[in-house]
């Protein structure tokens, strides 16, 4: 295919992943003047140090530390394959990276000036409570039929608003990655209009390949030689299509699992192995991946359980109600979502942002022998390595917060259960090894009272009909308990399906 038929798309990893709700603090203008600090302290090579980021971002943002860290991390995590050893990051397409902390605020003015593109007051009735106010809010998602309409509805819209913030910031995005952040008019080199390439990559051919062998004003000029702003912004918004869920789906490397409904699916390691999975749009389903995955998005979901065995880079829940998630992973986000329980073991905290309601978070429930092979695989450190991964669950960081500690709940251990997986996982192992001591015990205390119960009532003796009133009278309060607990729908659900296969 000719250059000239080839297209440029966003990489929509980058707002799954990247992007959190934007405080006031966090304009345009304090952009534009810190990664003009930025320049000014970056080695000759145009890199920067976590710590020089830091005290920028500290003094002219005010951001805390751990935030400064979050950016910082989250970066390296979706700009590099392989993040570098050492705590370094090229300043070019961070500074994109920090430009695209707009667009939680560009979204909503953009949903807001667009309505009827959308089916639901979703972005326009709830702000959520952080300094801006501007970021989508559950709290006008209340458990209602009505609401399932837009959340099913909402990803075309996701990728639409991603694809018009992209085309009216292009001019904003050049000039940080332009050798003068001074200068009236913006011109970039191949060099620099190539880091433009951490944000849109060729619908065809290798997204490795430099973006500028596809500019044509750069063929006939030396390497040297600067474009104006308004050639390339012109070329670039003849070029970029809006991704789709079609388009997604064909890039090499990525899993979309979208619109399941009442479905229970197992992926192993032939299908998900290393690759990028996007989950949206689903609905009272159970999704186990039995293996090492690069990214995984859960957007848009309701009544949903996921178990992933291990994420060598992000994890992202967004946009999610009254679902269930369990994985071991570099980094776990979750946003803008309500009545949620998570499961984690992780080097990293858990990262909470937006308008979060009636989060659990707990230690991670799972354990089987390919369990620590698949640790290994996505390069996440082993309890006998970091210890803090055990225990970082329970010390979640909230971004651009100021409802610090009441988004969240920690689970207690008598309300700890094992997830239990369906049997292609082999056995499980009756032990938790990734999981907190108190927890194990707890798991270890209830089940030997059990027995207890059962080596009594083995003893007593007890004639047939004695059985089965007793075991009437177990049914009966198990059943009871199922309901009382809000536990009956999972087996439900479960039982119904298999019967269904």
């Amino acid at each position: 295919m000719s250059r000239d038929k080839i297209g440029l798309q966003i990489r929509t990893e980058l707002f799954d992943h990247g992007v959190f709700p934007c405080p006031q603090r966090l304009n345009q203008s304090s952009i534009v003047n810190l990664v003009k600090s930025l320049y000014l302290s970056a080695s000759h090579d145009g890199k920067i140090t976590i710590s020089q980021w830091a005290e920028a971002a500290i003094k002219q943002l005010s951001l805390t530390l751990q935030e400064a860290e979050i950016y910082f991390e989250l970066f390296r995590s979706l700009a590099y394959e392989r993040k570098p050893q050492q705590p370094i990051i090229d300043i070019k397409p961070f500074a994109i990276f920090l430009i695209l902390q707009l667009y939680s605020t560009a979204t909503t003015r953009i949903s807001l000036e667009n309505a009827s593109s959308l089916t639901s007051k979703f972005n326009s009735d709830g702000p959520g409570f952080s300094a801006s106010g501007t970021y989508p809010s559950p709290a006008s998602s209340p458990r209602a039929k009505a609401v399932r309409g837009f959340l099913f509805s909402q990803p075309a819209s996701d990728f639409q608003m991603s694809h018009q913030f992209v085309k009216s910031n292009l001019k904003l995005l050049m000039k940080v990655i332009s050798a003068d952040l001074q200068a009236a008019e913006v011109a970039l080199t191949s060099t620099e209009f190539n880091s433009l390439g951490f944000l849109c990559i060729p619908t065809t051919g290798t997204p490795e390949v430099p973006i500028s062998r596809m500019v044509p004003f750069y063929q006939t000029k030396p390497q040297t030689a600067r474009v104006h702003s308004d050639d390339l912004s012109e070329w670039i918004n003849r070029k970029l299509v809006c991704v789709t869920n079609e388009s997604v789906a064909e890039r090499p490397g990525v899993l979309l699992l979208t619109g399941l409904n009442r479905s229970v699916v197992i992926k192993g390691q032939n299908e998900c192995q290393g690759k990028d999975i996007r989950l949206s749009n689903c609905e009272e389903s159970y999704v186990y991946i039995n293996t090492a995955v690069k990214q995984i998005s859960m957007i848009n979901c309701r009544e949903v359980t996921l178990y992933v065995a291990a994420v060598s880079k992000v994890a992202t829940m967004d946009k999610c109600e009254l679902c269930t998630i369990a994985l071991a992973s570099n980094m776990l986000r979750v946003g803008n979502s309500v009545d949620c329980t998570v499961y984690t073991y992780s080097p990293f905290p858990p990262v909470l942002y937006g308008d979060n309601r009636g989060i659990t978070l707990g230690p991670f429930n799972v354990y089987y022998p390919e369990v620590i092979r698949m640790l290994e695989a996505a390069e996440i450190p082993n309890s006998s390595i970091n210890p803090k991964c055990i225990h970082n669950w329970s010390a979640p960081i909230e971004m651009n917060s100021e409802q610090s500690g009441h988004c969240f709940t920690l689970l207690q251990p008598k309300d700890f259960f094992k997830l239990v997986l369906p049997s292609q996982f082999g056995a499980q192992n009756p032990v938790l090894q990734l999981t907190p001591e108190e927890f194990v015990s707890a798991i270890r205390i209830r089940e030997e009272y059990f027995a207890s119960i059962q080596g009594a009532i083995a003893k007593a003796g007890l004639n047939e009909e004695q059985e089965r009133r007793l075991h009437l009278s177990i049914q009966g309060y198990f059943r009871e308990w199922l309901v009382s607990s809000g536990h009956v729908k999972g087996p439900l659900e479960l039982v119904r399906m298999i019967d269904q296969e």
